[in-house]
């Protein structure tokens, strides 16, 4: 009689150990996809975040580059301003085209 005791006591620790086991699994999956969608919101804000610091340094740099060369890119502007008003002077546009 004894046998069949813990036999029953076997079996209904087992059944009890499978019911653990699965809502322990239910919980790590669940776990699990929380950690995926934190996970995935995390590296959306930190798109935003790279994405407005590269915009930033692009900036930066095109604003420096300018201020860098400014003389040069004066003497260039100036240089285009007396051809456009020199050709318009002699008669002709920038064009090409004759003018009237």
């Amino acid at each position: 009689m004894s046998s069949i005791l813990s036999s029953i006591r076997a079996l209904l620790a087992s059944i009890i150990d499978l019911f653990v086991s699965v809502i322990q699994t239910a919980a790590g999956i669940v776990t699990g996809a929380l950690g995926a969608v934190v996970s995935g919101i995390e590296a959306v804000f930190g798109l935003f975040g790279t994405l407005g610091k590269d915009a930033f340094d692009l900036v930066s740099g095109l604003v420096g580059f300018l201020l860098g060369n400014i003389v040069i890119i004066g003497v260039l502007v100036a240089a285009f301003v007396g051809y456009t008003v020199y050709q318009q002077r002699q008669g002709k546009s920038v064009s090409g085209k004759k003018m009237a």
